[in-house]
């Protein structure tokens, strides 16, 4: 079974990612391709989309992360996807999370793991086509990937 696992590449690079030689990436250009990907030719709205994280992550194995959807879900105007990208771990793409209109808010909280001090930033793509883009900086104690 383990063989089978090793197989994969998706789970070999997934777990050097995890390993404990990580690295911080030098610049926030992959997390800037995948917002661009994101947001795909929309222009991004700096309203409506709130992202909760403190000022200092003193475990940066776990820092409290919180995004929610300011303005109000109705049937015309919900959000369809979010994700949040830390700009200088190995793998930016921290997470993405998908909605339906029965959803009825889009709020999530999630503990992320971060390599050193970076920002933070959080999309949210509505039904309607608009993206809403927030960010934040936050300083870690020490690296978390690297743990």
């Amino acid at each position: 079974m383990a063989a089978a696992f090793g197989a994969s590449p998706l789970l070999g690079t997934a777990a050097a990612a995890q390993s404990s030689t990580a690295a911080a990436r030098a610049s926030s250009a992959e997390s800037d391709r995948i917002a661009a990907e994101f947001i795909a030719g929309a222009t991004p709205l700096r309203e409506g989309l709130t992202l909760d994280l403190p000022a200092l992550g003193d475990n940066p194995a776990a820092v409290p992360v919180r995004v929610h959807v300011t303005e109000e879900i109705t049937d015309a105007t919900w959000c369809e996807e979010m994700i949040i990208l830390a700009e200088l771990n190995p793998m930016p793409l921290a997470c993405r999370f998908s909605f339906s209109q029965a959803s009825g808010a889009a709020d999530v909280a999630v503990r992320l793991r971060l390599i050193e001090t970076m920002h933070v930033r959080a999309l949210a793509r509505m039904h309607d086509g608009r993206v809403f883009d927030t960010s934040g900086q936050i300083t870690v104690a020490a690296g978390g990937c690297g743990l």
